[in-house]
């Protein structure tokens, strides 16, 4: 309250006396500096009930100061907030990626319009990601019980604050370094499956008749928009959540989505070197048939691979663990298919339920998580490197129990608080929020081809890379891999003069193969870099 007067209330502050006729008993709450040509006013410290006559002079505004540093904030948890803030990133990282992409191309063809006109096109997408991204601070305001405080305080922001006893006021700017809260992964994963049996139910509906062939095309055309969002976006956040909650590490929201957008942002370069850097590198020495070819098999694994690793390398003063810089190398993966996700699942889109069911499948199953791992192999072999680099290696390898993460935070602690239960978040490891049920589902069936990596994992999973280049070739491997045995499958078929129906349910098989030794090793990978050393406090 501005200028309140108080009659007939208990109070503790400033009463003002007027002594000029210049003065009016009605003031403002804000008292004139010391350099103004105001009236003298004179003041006493007063408790009780005002005199009649008196006006009350709110107090001075408390200055900012620094935090105290025992001080715990507490945010109430809205998983899904996050998966807004990211689907409208990726949506403007794309025209980024697709607008630049411009600049070089056009230089390269000789047409500097096209340059131009990408580059003016791209500036205010680039200001929007700016402004998107922009740090936020939070002003913390706090009244502490204090004998020798007042019961009315000025906020700095206008108004007042009165308190039935006597605080001490005070109030900070600190940056917002609130947990990463995402969405149980279970709970991602059950929205992906009702949308893939929608989209499966209306690709049966096609087959039926005519009639059902023209309802399904209606239906379909009606939850478009909605299934391409769900379907590019909801399996990253699904291995995100999994990920994050699987490795149990402290992380702040605003480093976790610099991770995810800067995996978006590596598609920029990534997408010059598949596009016309290689093409044109390539095509001096092969035919147009024998470069198309290659790009899956050359192109892809070692540009993307490496562009995701320099922009995994940008976080390196972040990544003191191999468990860190895998957390840091699979964001940056998630971020990089995600926007990769949008494209494809938007071409399949047009394609109606049937190809839009199988690439959904297929890359939120398992090209979505390839992304993931293979790159966090690289953070997983720097994270490595800089912990031997700094000294800080224990000379054992420890149990998940006995792992200590090392006291890097900030002196404020930050806690999500759930609204329904009234706990904290993270408090207790619930076996429903780790599990993804994508990776479980495998083990869920006892299968002599699982049995090797039961003991794998029983003896601390897979070798963990030890240099980022050994991360990086093991990236580069699988992913060429997974990329160069469809094209040979494809090949292959061609050359037999098998049908192109046949040559579909091939692939098809095999991408079976290939999804399921990817959740395989996936899981190797992350009961080694669980097991894998820590630095020492």
């Amino acid at each position: 309250m501005h200028g309140a007067i108080l009659k007939g209330e208990a109070f503790s502050g400033q009463i003002m006396q007027p002594h000029d006729e210049r003065y009016s008993p009605a003031i403002s709450g804000n008292l004139p500096s010391q350099n103004s040509q105001a009236p003298i006013i004179q003041t006493q410290q007063f408790t009780g009930v005002a005199p009649a006559g008196h006006t009350y002079v709110m107090p001075d505004v408390t200055p900012l100061s620094h935090p105290p540093d025992d001080l715990q904030l507490i945010r109430v948890s809205k998983p899904w907030k996050i998966y807004g803030r990211m689907l409208g990133t990726v949506i403007v990282a794309t025209f980024i990626a697709q607008l630049i992409f411009m600049v070089p191309f056009g230089l390269a063809i000789g047409d500097p319009t096209m340059s131009i006109c990408g580059g003016v096109c791209a500036a205010p997408f680039v200001f929007l990601l700016t402004f998107m991204r922009r740090p936020k601070l939070v002003h913390l305001q706090r009244a502490v019980q204090d004998d020798m405080g007042s019961n009315v305080h000025r906020l700095p922001m206008g108004g007042s604050l009165q308190t039935p006893t006597k605080t001490r006021f005070s109030h900070h700017i600190v940056r917002d370094d609130s947990l990463l809260d995402t969405p149980p992964s279970r709970n991602a994963w059950i929205l992906f499956a009702g949308l893939l049996v929608i989209t499966t139910s209306l690709t049966i509906l096609y087959f039926t008749s005519e009639a059902g062939e023209i309802v399904a095309i209606l239906l379909f055309i009606i939850i478009g928009i909605p299934a391409w969002l769900l379907g590019f976006s909801i399996p990253v956040i699904a291995w995100w959540s999994w990920c994050t909650r699987r490795l149990g590490l402290h992380t702040r929201q605003r480093e976790a989505e610099s991770w995810l957008v800067a995996g978006m942002l590596s598609a920029i370069p990534a997408l010059t070197i598949n596009s016309m850097i290689f093409p044109i590198i390539a095509g001096a020495f092969f035919s147009d048939a024998i470069v198309e070819m290659l790009l899956p098999v050359v192109s892809a694994p070692f540009g993307e691979e490496i562009c995701k690793g320099l922009f995994v390398l940008a976080f390196v003063r972040s990544i003191d663990s191999p468990k860190r810089g895998f957390q840091i190398g699979f964001t940056v993966g998630l971020g990089f298919a995600m926007l990769e996700n949008l494209i494809y699942i938007l071409s399949s889109t047009f394609g109606g339920p049937i190809a839009f069911t199988f690439t959904a499948l297929i890359r939120g199953i398992g090209s979505i998580p390839g992304h993931a791992f293979w790159t966090g192999l690289t953070g997983a072999g720097l994270g490595w490197y800089m912990m031997e680099k700094n000294g800080n290696t224990n000379k054992y390898i420890q149990t998940p129990e006995k792992m200590i993460e090392p006291t890097t935070e900030s002196p404020l602690e930050w806690k999500l608080l759930d609204p329904k239960s009234g706990e904290f978040v993270g408090e207790t490891q619930d076996d429903e929020a780790i599990i993804a049920p994508a990776t479980e589902l495998l083990g869920e069936f006892r299968l002599p081809l699982l049995e090797p990596f039961t003991e794998v994992e029983k003896k601390g999973g897979l070798p963990v890379p030890k240099h980022p280049l050994i991360g990086l070739c093991l990236a580069i491997s699988g992913h060429a891999f997974w990329n160069g045995s469809l094209t040979a499958l494809e090949l292959i078929g061609t050359a037999l003069n098998l049908s192109d129906t046949q040559i579909f349910a091939t692939s098809l098989i095999w991408s079976v193969f290939l999804v399921s030794g990817i959740l395989l090793l996936g899981r190797g990978i992350v009961y080694g870099v669980i097991s894998a050393p820590t630095p020492e406090n």
